[in-house]
């Protein structure tokens, strides 16, 4: 039995193979050329193919081919040993009469088997300038085919000039927008021009037309990646993203695919935050090997040509990941956008721009409407505009107060136009008034001179908090305090503009002397007389010292520890002493001015007192940790023990800290850092239904919210007083 399985098994396998040598020997012959019965199949007998140049104008069966490019004979082998796809076999017959339109059914056409009119077809669409767009594209494929073998075949031969060479890039790239509306075309173009110029170019001259952009393209763009991974050099951002789109294990998120310009430029800008030039990967032991794709059956499935002298990079994970965490985060910074957009909202909408991340506002219509509304408030000067006006030019809502945070990101949003606005809270220490005003300016530029700049923003508040005690800020109070800045050169033309900015904010909203006393009490004997001498100077500016003003003077003063007396005689020093009266103009009798060259005070004098006047009203010095005395039962700190109400207490001095220093806090403190931080967090629920500390890196502490609660603690207290 069991060899009776044996004979029909081999019988059955023996008829298997002559049917599939007898298909093969009718696929690989043309129609007027039948397979015989027998399973002896013909190969090629014809006189060797030649190839003609873009020179040449060869000629095949009556029909001429200007511009050439084409492979003529009777036989050109391919892998298999049967003729070429993209041969032009003279000895086949071919006929007139059918249009280049005529459709081949065969996926992978092959000249040897089409018919003979459809091989009169190909060849008048040749004799014509192969420049007819309604051809099927069956026929420009069986021409594409050629131009693979020369480059990829005969090329790697050195067979092929690069003279050679350009005329068929030059033919690629002029059928590429003829016939590209074909997406396998325009595919296998695209991926053979890629593949040429990795090949055959220079490395550090990617020719404009090779796009990387195709996922035709991914073994080719190997080779890019592979040349900075051997130098060590930086990944450029549209390489990176590059490499992650072309992979096929990751994928771009719908509002990635959505808005695809403003996804590459968001990535970029995260891409440099990351990485600053750009990622840097190591060499692998692995040499590059590209695997070729062909369109041509001819080449076979896969073509591997080997890149000597460059490793692999494909094999690399982790940077992929990496890259890939980066374009996940930039998709979901655009997903608000997306959606927008989606629905129908219009791009140029006010709505739009409050939807954008703030480093893309300035490259979109959106933000083009912003930067117009804003240029319309501001009038090309320094204008005082409510803040709720800002806003809406910037088409979000107006907030309910404005935190660290929220200052740091009105100031950079604005910036990103272009615009300045005062108070600053980056370079002026101060927050602005959700419901009051801000001083619009353009053109803002960082302070390039930080210290200097600091000190004259300092001046400027002190100055004016000393003035508004009276009933504004005069002009010769403005002139006075302006008499205390740099001098001419130190600071520039644009960081000018923003200290006037600053001043004619300061001198328009009231200012507060909250907090002074702390910082001015440690302060030695010749700083307090010099900080007296300023208060002096400019509460006497005007000529007419009004009571009020000697009184807020005398306020300071006792914040400096100087005696209160001292105040008025300084004063009047000022007004009849070493500055020197200056008579006033006509028709303003009465009226004292000064002559501003001697009221101001030394430069050195100035600059000894700038590290305090930063102090007072900057909140960004070192931190020290000091024990606190246990809380009365009924203030609200109580429901802290002693580790807990000191790190609040030391984390309400300022609005913002650097991670670091959150630690080195709890590690003084012998706290967990995650758990404090959720500690205090619970208390701030409990007493007002809202978190104290967002998490990150800074910290931001919401004072506003603890002065509330603790305020609420003190109200209490008074009212259960007897």
């Amino acid at each position: 039995m069991e060899l009776f399985l044996l004979i029909l098994a081999i019988f059955f396998l023996y008829k298997g193979v002559r049917a599939l040598r007898r298909h093969s020997a009718v696929r690989k012959h043309g129609e007027d050329e039948p397979a015989p019965g027998a399973v002896r199949v013909e190969l090629p007998q014809g006189a060797p193919a030649q190839w003609f140049g873009a020179d040449k104008t060869p000629e095949v069966n009556g029909w001429s081919i200007p511009g050439g490019l084409v492979y003529i004979g009777g036989k050109l082998l391919d892998y298999t040993g049967f003729n070429d796809p993209c041969l032009i076999n003279t000895d086949l017959k071919t006929e007139p009469g059918l249009s280049p339109q005529y459709p081949v059914e065969d996926s992978f056409p092959d000249y040897g088997k089409l018919s003979p009119g459809q091989r009169g077809a190909y060849l008048s669409w040749l004799s014509k300038g192969r420049s007819d767009p309604s051809a099927d594209i069956a026929y420009v494929f069986l021409f594409f085919y050629g131009l693979e073998r020369r480059l990829l075949i005969d090329g790697q031969r050195r067979l092929v000039s690069a003279e050679e060479r350009g005329e068929i890039v030059r033919e690629l790239l002029r059928l590429l927008p003829i016939y590209g509306e074909n997406r396998g075309f325009r595919g296998y173009c695209r991926n053979l021009l890629a593949v040429e110029w990795v090949l055959y170019g220079k490395p550090d001259e990617q020719p404009p037309y090779v796009d990387f952009s195709d996922r035709y393209c991914a073994e080719p763009f190997a080779a890019v990646l592979a040349r900075y991974a051997a130098a060590e050099e930086p990944i450029p951002p549209d390489t990176a993203l590059q490499w992650l789109i072309l992979n096929p294990e990751h994928g771009l998120k719908t509002a990635a695919r959505r808005c695809p310009d403003l996804f590459r430029k968001l990535f970029a800008v995260r891409y440099r935050e990351k990485f600053g030039d750009g990622m840097i990967i190591r060499s692998t032991k692995t040499s590059l090997t590209l695997t070729y794709k062909a369109a041509s059956p001819s080449l076979g499935d896969r073509l591997r040509l080997r890149i000597p002298g460059l490793p692999n990079p494909f094999i690399l994970k982790t940077p992929l990941k990496k890259i890939a965490a980066i374009a996940g985060r930039c998709a979901d910074e655009l997903e608000a956008y997306s959606r927008h957009i989606a629905r129908g909202g219009s791009p140029d909408a006010p709505g739009a721009a409050a939807l954008l991340p703030r480093d893309l506002l300035a490259e979109t219509p959106a933000g083009e409407g912003v930067r117009g509304r804003l240029a319309r408030l501001c009038g090309g000067e320094i204008r005082l505009v409510d803040a709720d006006a800002v806003f809406g030019a910037l088409g979000r809502p107006v907030p309910p107060k404005m935190d660290l945070k929220r200052s740091e990101e009105l100031a950079e949003t604005l910036e990103t136009f272009g615009f300045g606005m005062a108070p600053d809270v980056r370079i002026h220490a101060l927050r602005p008034s959700p419901r009051g005003k801000i001083a619009l300016f353009s053109p803002f530029v960082r302070p390039s001179s930080p210290a200097e700049f600091a000190l004259a923003a300092a001046l400027i508040r002190l100055g004016c908090l000393t003035a508004q005690a009276a009933a504004g800020v005069s002009g010769e109070e403005m002139n006075v305090i302006r008499s205390f800045l740099p001098e001419e050169g130190i600071l520039s033309g644009e960081e000018k503009t923003s200290l006037e900015a600053l001043l004619a904010w300061c001198s328009s909203v009231p200012q507060t002397a909250a907090g002074l006393r702390g910082v001015l009490a440690p302060l030695s004997p010749d700083e307090k007389a010099a900080m007296g001498r300023i208060m002096a100077a400019v509460a006497a500016a005007d000529g007419t010292v009004d009571p009020a003003e000697v009184r807020q003077v005398e306020k300071l003063y006792a914040y400096l520890g100087l005696e209160r007396d001292q105040a008025a005689r300084n004063i009047h020093a000022v007004v009849t002493g070493t500055p020197r009266a200056v008579p006033a103009r006509q028709g303003s009798p009465g009226v004292f001015s000064l002559d501003m060259d001697l009221i101001r005070l030394r430069e050195e004098e100035t600059r000894r007192v700038g590290g305090i006047l930063r102090e007072i009203f900057s909140s960004e010095d070192e931190e020290h940790v000091e024990p606190l005395p246990a809380p009365d039962p009924s203030d609200p700190l109580s429901a802290l023990d002693e580790g807990h109400r000191t790190l609040l207490q030391t984390l309400l001095r300022r609005e913002t800290w650097r991670r670091e220093e959150y630690l080195s806090l709890c590690d003084k403190l012998s706290l967990p850092p995650d758990g404090a931080l959720e500690i205090v967090n619970e208390w701030a629920f409990r007493a007002a239904g809202a978190p104290l500390a967002e998490d990150g890196d800074p910290i931001y502490i919401d004072i506003a919210l603890a002065e509330e609660v603790l305020s609420n603690g003190r109200q209490k207290d008074e009212n259960q007083a007897p």
